[in-house]
Formats: structure tokens, C-alpha cells, sequence
């Protein structure tokens, strides 16, 4: 490709082709499907298809003339795919003011070609974070978003319901009329209608005992969020750790879901190093309960919050997730006192998104939910996502929507 063709364009066909960073994380790149999924060499395959040297018919996409200023790059009489939901032909030749709508153009083609074996199953064939952006900046006709928006859950404990018949953990006497599964597709309805950049859950994501009906229906909702190019941060807490050793027969193994769903891309822990949120502006650090992240779950270990040291930050904005007790909730009875948290930091914090209360402050519905530290950081709660707590008997649920900006942080619930 000639040397004005963007960077990023280049590395976005050749994850396609020969895998690389852009490629999403369950997605084979073309050029093992090719070899794995139909029988006989590329060569045997140019020579059925094709002149020989190169393929000339094409049964699993459609092609077309290229682009009248790509054609000189081109072998003469070449043709190029077309992409199956805008008809758009493929460019070659992309400049980096180009990059974002040729990008969203590459996401249109298929994950798994029609080959003559079957696939693994995968249905995305870009990094969704990417593709989202890049759809959502050819669009507005911008560099880069200046607002970041965020569905902010927490302590949604799937399989809560289950406690009725497992006797574990406390429960409220209105358990009967609560289904964590509801909740969970409720979240992600909410997600995709607000059309959010990222969901950010500060954990107990689990409740300690989880069946495997639970699990399907989570995993169903994590799947189409990232379809839909929304991202999934975590950082987990005390009941999740709880469930990968459950004692009901009828449990299974949490902890082990959570790595799944890791590996397979539908959720990102968040650690003491930076992450940034879908592709925007923000960064975002996580410290799960107890410091025991979702690989370490099982390690005993002391530790202290004046031993967390944080990696390397932007220009930001910054956020921290908790899912500790903390000293704006319970005073000296907290697990972790945040000013002396801050204060050892090296990062600065634009935001703390926190975990675990289960309740509001004082169980005030008004005020109890948002915070500021001594030097002005606001520290937001959502609250658990399910009524798991008496001061709910009469309140609803509900999810978070922050909107982040330099300009700071504005919150807006949603019911569930």
C-alpha cells in the first residue's frame, strides 16, 4: 500500500487476513479459515476458483469494481469485496481522515465466511470498542467524542434468588418477587436504548451460590452488549469470590464463568493499571474486593491499601472502582478510608465509582448515592441492582447513566 494509506488501516486488514490487534477476540482471521474450513491447498483452491495465481470467483461475498482511485494499485481487471449491509465496495487506498468510515465498512463483512466446514461459532469479526467508536465518529464527523457515557451497575448478585432454597445468606421477605435474570437483561435493555459507551459494574457481579440457568441468561445479554460494540468493565467483590466453591448441588462454579467471559471478550477487568473505556478519553482503575482480582481468586494474602501504587496515568479524565466498605459510608468501621487513599496516589482521580453498601447512606434516596472528598472528587453509588436490602421494600432498583467529561460528571438513574 502506498505510504499516505492511514496506519491503522493497514493493521485493520491485516488482522482480517492474518490476525492482529483489531481482530475481535473470538474471530479466526480469513487466512487460517481459509486453510482450515475448506479442503485442499490455496493453491488448489486459486486453481478451482480462479486463474491459478490468484481467486477470480467468489461464492461467499460479493465483489465489485474498486474504487476508480484505487484501481492503479491494483492488478488490472481485479474486483473487490463488497460490504453486505451498506453495498459499499471495500477501499484500498484510506487516509486517516478516512480510517473511521473504512473501518465501519470492514465490520460489516462476516466473522465466518461460507467455507465448506463450519466455523467456531463467532459472530463479530472486529474489536466492537473500535468499530463503535469508529461508527459513532464517522457519524457525528469529529476527531474524537468529548463525552464519555457510562451505565454504572453494581452489586447486581446473580442468582440472588436462589437463597429461598439453598438457605444460604441472608435474604428479604420479598425474595420471591425478585429474578436477577430480569434484572440482567433489563441492564443491557437500558444500555442499548441510552446507546451508553461502556457499562461498569464494581462487582459482586455473583451472588455466592449461581446455577447454570443464571449463567446462560448473563452470558446471553454480555454477548449481544458486545455486538452492539458496548464494553463490559469489572472489578468483582466478596460474593463472587464466594461462588467458586459453592456447597448447594445445584450451583456451579462462578469464578470459572467469570474467566470465560473474560477470554471469550465480553467482560474487562479492570486492575492498578490503566484501562481505557471504549476507545474515548477516560481511563479507568479497579480494585476488587480485598484486592483479589478474578485469576487470583482462591490466594489468601496479607495486604494494605497503603501498599496500592498505581500505574502510569493520561491526561484523563480518571476513574476508580471500589468494592470495599469505605470511610464515606461508615466512618472508622469502613475497610477502607479513601483520603488516605487519594492522598498516596500518584494518579488523580476525576471520578470513584464504588461498590458493596447494598444501601444508600442513612437509606436516604435523595442524597445518600453521591459523595466528595476532602479535595473535591466526586465518589458515586447506584446501588444494589437488585431490592436486596430492607431500606428497598418500597424503593425500585436502579442503574446509573454518568455522563464524564473534562468538564466533570453528571448522573441520571434508571429504574429497574
Amino acid at each position: 500500500m502506498p505510504s499516505s494509506t492511514a496506519s491503522e488501516w493497514q493493521s485493520a486488514l491485516k488482522s482480517v487476513l492474518y490476525g492482529g490487534e483489531l481482530l475481535a477476540a473470538a474471530a479466526v482471521c480469513y487466512g487460517a479459515q481459509q486453510k482450515e474450513r475448506n479442503d485442499g491447498t490455496r493453491e488448489e483452491y486459486a486453481q478451482a476458483n480462479g486463474n491459478g495465481d490468484r481467486v477470480t470467483e467468489f461464492t461467499a461475498l460479493d465483489v465489485a469494481e474498486p474504487r476508480p482511485r484505487d484501481e492503479e494499485l491494483l492488478p488490472p481487471g481485479a474486483v473487490v469485496p463488497v460490504a453486505p449491509e451498506s453495498g459499499d465496495v471495500l477501499p484500498v487506498r484510506v487516509t486517516e481522515g478516512e480510517v473511521d468510515e473504512a473501518i465501519a465498512v470492514l465490520a460489516e463483512f462476516p466473522a465466518e465466511p461460507v467455507a465448506e466446514k463450519p466455523g467456531a461459532g463467532a459472530t463479530v469479526l472486529l474489536d466492537s470498542t473500535r468499530v463503535r467508536a469508529a461508527r459513532k465518529r464517522s457519524e457525528a464527523g469529529t476527531e474524537s467524542p468529548e463525552e464519555t457515557t457510562v451505565l454504572f451497575v453494581s452489586d447486581t448478585h446473580l442468582g440472588y434468588e436462589n437463597r429461598a432454597k439453598t438457605g444460604y445468606g441472608k435474604t428479604v421477605s420479598w425474595i420471591d418477587a425478585i429474578s436477577s435474570l430480569t434484572t440482567v437483561s433489563r441492564i443491557a435493555d437500558i444500555a442499548l436504548a441510552r446507546d451508553v459507551d461502556a457499562v461498569v459494574h464494581t462487582g459482586d457481579i455473583l451472588d455466592h451460590e449461581v446455577d447454570d440457568i443464571s449463567l446462560h441468561a448473563a452470558e446471553a445479554a454480555l454477548r449481544t452488549l458486545s455486538m452492539e460494540g458496548i464494553s463490559v468493565y469489572c472489578i468483582i467483590g466478596t460474593h463472587d469470590h464466594g461462588s467458586k466453591h459453592p456447597s448447594h448441588p445445584g450451583s456451579v462454579d462462578g469464578v470459572a464463568w467469570l474467566q470465560r467471559q473474560v477470554e471469550q471478550g465480553h467482560l474487562t477487568e479492570l486492575t492498578m493499571d490503566s484501562t481505557r473505556v471504549a476507545d474515548s478519553g477516560v481511563d479507568a482503575y479497579g480494585i476488587s474486593a480485598s484486592n483479589i482480582g478474578i485469576d487470583d481468586v482462591g490466594t489468601a494474602y496479607d495486604w494494605s491499601f497503603s501498599e496500592i501504587a498505581f500505574g502510569a496515568s493520561s491526561p484523563g479524565p480518571n476513574v476508580l472502582c471500589l468494592h470495599e466498605s469505605t470511610s464515606l459510608f461508615r466512618g472508622q468501621d469502613a475497610d477502607l478510608d479513601i483520603e488516605e487513599l487519594l492522598a498516596q496516589s500518584r494518579v488523580e482521580f476525576d471520578c470513584i465509582l464504588i461498590g458493596d453498601e447494598h444501601s444508600p447512606k442513612d437509606d436516604d434516596f435523595d442524597t445518600g448515592y453521591t459523595f466528595r472528598t476532602d479535595d473535591g472528587t466526586p465518589v458515586h453509588y447506584t446501588g444494589p441492582a437488585i431490592r436486596l436490602n430492607d431500606a428497598y421494600q418500597d424503593r425500585e432498583a436502579f442503574v446509573t447513566e454518568l455522563t464524564i467529561s473534562a468538564d466533570g460528571v453528571t448522573a441520571r438513574r434508571h429504574d429497574l
